[in-house]
């Protein structure tokens, strides 16, 4: 099954939490990262990591919004919000319980990790 992990940052930094400067604790920082490229190297070699990316700061984004025929591009995010997303894993993994181990070790950036079940093209079967 299909997951998608939504990694949320706090709105006074669009850095993605796993980049945010750590001094004056150099080694959390290195902590934080070598736990982030154990998890990304196993489940790329388990095959379950299907993408991910982080994105850049929200100021750079357009939403866009029908209004009958006419779609109209506006500067900056959809909603204002109590966070930003600041990236993303799609992962595809046997069971709830594996995505919840994986957003877990995620979320060691003390940052919120939202899953979310993929659903298919042609409607709700997931």
């Amino acid at each position: 099954m299909r997951y998608v992990l939504l990694i949320h940052s706090d709105l006074e930094s669009w850095v993605h939490p796993m980049f945010l400067p750590c001094s004056p604790d150099a080694d959390r920082c290195d902590a934080r990262t070598a736990a982030f490229d154990l998890l990304l190297r196993e489940i790329t070699e388990s095959g379950e990591l299907v993408a991910a990316a982080a994105l850049a700061d929200p100021v750079t984004s357009k939403t866009v919004r029908r209004h009958g025929e006419v779609a109209l591009a506006v500067d900056g995010p959809a909603a204002v919000a109590l966070s930003h997303l600041a990236g993303f894993l799609v992962v595809d993994v046997d069971s709830a319980q594996r995505a919840l181990e994986v957003a877990s070790r995620l979320s060691a950036a003390d940052s919120p990790v939202e899953i979310r079940p993929v659903m298919g093209l042609s409607g709700m079967e997931m």
